[in-house]
């Protein structure tokens, strides 16, 4: 049985790389290399897997957003997520945007109570627990803070918004920014001398539109992993749903191991899914297989 690992995150960990897979599947060149570094099997530039709802605001989208989520109207907004815990030096890193005066911070804490409720005794106005459409929230700002560099740096270069690493969570995070910061897709400001002059740059400058050409091109650029993992187990991707009445394909079978902070992997097979290095066996669903690596 084939067995391939998709790669989510720039920054490759060794325990993701292992011995008896046939392909390594990487998002960008950089991942690819430092997995091919580190003996890697096959190594190969496979492109992203996001939720096809991240895609650029257009028109009155963003105003709309907006008001959706009570921000304000015109103002640069810059938003700052960590991840679903809210990890990190989160409090700080807020309270040094609004210092800049740059851009007016909305904090997205996910499920850290704590943290909802100390930034809003700090006196930050928009503050946000779990949110649901992180799309459409992505279409009401025009930057992104983040401190670990997982899926949501995907998710951002999908919307269209430049992106900076800033006060990033210790190990993975930071490795992360570095590999996302020479891949050209998100500025890693290590000082935080940087933030004003980089914020701006992001916002107002050459850069923010380098960044965010650089990100939609990554999208583009590869399909992502199902192809590659067609190509090589001779497997054709399964065709447009087809009346009840329509017998489906027989799909063959395969070992996906995904590896990252979290991902979502939408295959057209039946597959053994190992979540981090333990098999969990999935049934096939109509026209794709949903798994999420936690």
């Amino acid at each position: 049985m084939p067995a391939f690992t998709y790669l989510t995150d720039f920054s490759v960990h060794a325990m993701w790389v292992a011995p008896g897979i046939d392909a390594h599947l990487a998002v960008h060149p950089v991942p690819a290399a430092q997995a091919h570094a580190q003996g890697a099997a096959g190594v190969t530039v496979a492109g992203p897997v996001t939720d096809p709802r991240f895609i650029p605001a257009h028109g009155s989208q963003r105003p709309a957003a907006r008001a959706r989520f009570g921000l304000p109207e015109r103002a640069p907004l810059a938003l700052l997520v960590a991840g679903s815990w809210g990890l990190g030096p989160v409090r700080q890193a807020t309270a040094e945007i609004r210092e800049t005066g740059i851009a007016v911070p909305v904090v997205v804490c996910g499920r850290n109570q704590a943290l909802t409720e100390q930034l809003r005794h700090d006196g930050i106005e928009n503050v946000l627990g779990w949110v649901d459409d992180m799309p459409g929230l992505m279409h009401a700002c025009d930057v992104l803070v983040q401190n670990a560099g997982g899926l949501t740096s995907l998710e951002v270069f999908a919307a269209g918004l430049p992106t900076a690493s800033y006060r990033c969570i210790p190990g993975h995070g930071r490795t992360n920014a570095a590999a996302l910061d020479e891949a050209g897709l998100a500025a890693w400001m290590r000082d935080p001398a940087d933030l004003g002059p980089v914020l701006t740059e992001l916002l107002h400058g050459l850069r923010g539109q380098t960044q965010r050409t650089a990100g939609l091109e990554l999208h583009r650029s590869a399909p992502g992993p199902v192809p590659a993992i067609a190509a090589r187990t001779g497997h054709r991707l399964a065709a447009p749903a087809q009346p009840s009445t329509t017998r489906r394909p027989t799909m063959r079978r395969m070992s996906l191991a995904v590896a990252g902070a979290a991902a979502t992997v939408l295959l057209g097979i039946a597959a053994p899914i190992a979540y981090a290095g333990a098999p969990a066996r999935l049934p096939a669903v109509t026209n794709y297989l949903e798994a999420a690596w936690w």
